[in-house]
């Protein structure tokens, strides 16, 4: 398959191309990040969560934001107006509440435990992991990149792959949370 193979999928199925590379990506990361930690063996469950997360909430909604959403908002125009307009609302609105909360909610779930315990521990991450501050260090340069060089019909697919090292470090910061938690049981 060549490059303008994968461009014209991206094109003529953006959703299913998006759910389908970032719940591959998630797959993959969180299993590095397990890896990483020396994990006697790899967790399902928690991988589980990591696709449906990443599939679903990630990939289908960015096809949707970056697709609908944000030319309703903003327009089609490239200015640096437009893109600042795109990075601040993706970073201080959509972040904190639309795209983090949701993996927190799916691993609840996954897990079998409240979601409220699940986004407590969204909270926890944001205040004594530094989550936003690591997630807004990664995503404001990536996606001024994206959204002001990157053809539109590859932005998932550009996000997906700084996304991967973007989730490597979220299952580690939120495993984290998890470890700490039960030590202190």
């Amino acid at each position: 398959m060549t490059l303008a193979d994968m461009s014209d999928l991206y094109a003529t199925f953006p959703l299913q191309s998006a759910i389908v590379t970032c719940g591959v990506k998630a797959s993959v990361a969180d299993g590095i990040a397990q890896v990483r930690s020396e994990a006697d063996k790899l967790e399902l469950r928690r991988n589980l969560a990591y696709i449906l997360y990443g599939g679903i909430f990630v990939g289908g909604m960015c096809h949707l934001e970056y697709d609908y959403v944000f030319p309703y908002l903003f327009g089609d125009d490239h200015s640096v107006k437009t893109i600042f307009e795109e990075v601040c609302f993706d970073n201080f609105i959509s972040a904190p509440l639309c795209w983090l909360p949701p993996a927190y909610l799916v691993k609840a779930a996954v897990y079998d435990y409240p979601l409220r315990e699940g986004l407590e521990k969204y909270v926890h991450d944001i205040k004594h992991n530094g989550l936003l501050h690591k997630y807004l260090s990664i995503w404001i340069p990536a996606q001024s990149v994206s959204f002001s060089v990157i053809p539109e019909h590859l932005r998932v697919l550009f996000m997906a792959s700084v996304s991967f090292f973007w989730f490597i470090l979220f299952s580690t910061v939120a495993s984290a949370s998890d470890a700490s938690e039960s030590e202190g049981n």
